[in-house]
């Protein structure tokens, strides 16, 4: 993290997935941005797949709710984890393809910073540098902090 010092950060996001990366990320953001009085952003976002092709109008309802409130979960970690060191937190979830909500999210909030794992939960062959990260890291135009 050597290469960050100096660096002063007010917006910085953190997409979760509840992941064990996602809660060391959640750690290095907060460092980031609590010097300089910022926030941290906490974003989650429901990949619904192909939810639509594949099950009744009930069941994806169903499937959203039970996401949402697994996100929310996600999320409001990472804001108990900033509160706790005395930083501000905003919590989103979204549903949509991971890679481009963080990106569009990044936009739309004047983000300066991505900090986020290197790979998450849906990475079970354990790559280097995980799809969503390295989709992230290939789409966005602000620094990616990869931990």
């Amino acid at each position: 993290m050597d290469e960050m010092e100096g660096a002063v950060y007010e917006r910085v996001l953190v997409p979760t997935d509840g992941s064990k990366a996602a809660k060391r990320v959640t750690k290095q953001a907060v460092e980031l941005v609590k010097d300089s009085g910022g926030t941290v952003h906490a974003l989650y976002v429901m990949d619904m797949g192909d939810a639509g092709f594949v099950a009744v109008p009930s069941d994806i309802k169903e499937t959203r709710k039970r996401l949402e409130k697994k996100g929310q979960k996600f999320v409001n970690e990472v804001e108990e984890q900033a509160k706790e060191s005395g930083v501000d937190c905003v919590t989103v979830v979204k549903s949509g393809i991971p890679e481009d909500e963080v990106v569009e999210y990044v936009h739309e909030n004047d983000i300066d910073l991505v900090v986020m794992g290197r790979r998450g939960r849906s990475d079970p062959d354990k790559p280097l540098i995980g799809s969503t990260t390295k989709r992230v890291l290939g789409l966005s135009d602000v620094p990616v902090h990869v931990v």
